[in-house]
Formats: structure tokens, sequence, C-alpha cells
């Protein structure tokens, strides 16, 4: 016959809230998925992106149905912290300013889906849109406010 002392079990089942309570958490600590619709800006665009973790990365998904314009050069993937970041800009081409952008790569493909690594670098809680923008003109083709997933 085992005998347990009431005060091992206590520090046992203590240590098991405690470990679920620590993963708990870290699990309310990781952000959760977040997405966006592209706006037209410069272009004519349709689709959106998804932000997620997975394999222990931060990725950037634009969605399969992703298009823009196919003729621009020079295009970039960037975020800015500001969630309507083309309010200060005049069409046509919607011009960004020098430091109100980040650059995350460049743009893969003008459609289709395409997936980016979002690295350590970027602070995503202080971005609130992405953008899709011509670095050689100065145009943003599209934007999109970044949501958190339902």
């Amino acid at each position: 016959m085992i005998t347990f002392s009431l005060s091992s079990v206590s520090r046992a089942a203590a240590a098991l809230v405690l470990s679920g309570t620590t993963m708990l958490a870290a699990q309310a600590m990781e952000p959760q998925q977040q997405r966006g619709t592209f706006i037209k800006a410069e272009a004519p665009v349709s689709g959106g992106f998804v932000i997620k973790n997975e394999g222990g990365k931060r990725l950037l998904m634009l969605s399969r149905d992703f298009k823009t314009n196919d003729m621009a050069p020079d295009l970039k993937v960037a975020f800015s912290p500001s969630a309507t970041p083309l309010a200060g800009s005049k069409p046509p081409a919607y011009p960004l300013k020098p430091g109100s952008y980040t650059v995350l790569a460049p743009l893969k493909a003008s459609k289709g889906g395409q997936t980016y690594v979002i690295p350590a670098s970027i602070d995503l809680s202080k971005q609130k849109s992405v953008l899709i923008w011509c670095r050689q003109f100065n145009a943003t083709m599209a934007w999109a406010p970044i949501q958190p997933a339902k």
C-alpha cells in the first residue's frame, strides 16, 4: 500500500495548477491571427491577407485571389503604423512619407497566394495596416487595415 502525505499531494496539485496557468498565460500572450482586405489606392486590387504564427514563425500570407497592377515596377509589401496610411496622401499616386512605413519584402508576384516571413525586428503590435507599394514611383497600389481574425 502506498501512502501520500497531504502536503505532498497539495504541492503536486499546486504545481499542476501553476503549470496550467503558465501555459494559458503563454497562449494568451501569443498574438491571435489577424487579417485584412485590400482597398484600392493607385490600382485596382482584389484579395487580402492573413497574419499568423506557424512553425515558430510569423507569416503574412496573401490570399489566392490577391491581384494588383501587373505593370507596376518595384512593388513592395510594407507595414504602416497608421490604420489610415493614405490620409495625408493625394491621388493619383498616394505617395508615402519617408519613415511612415516599414518594407517587409519585394512583392513576389502581382497575383495569387504568397507567403512572407515577418522578422522579429518588426513589432506587429505597432503596425496597423499592410501596403502594396511601388518604391520606384512612390505610389501606393493598395492598403488594408490589420484586424483581428474572426
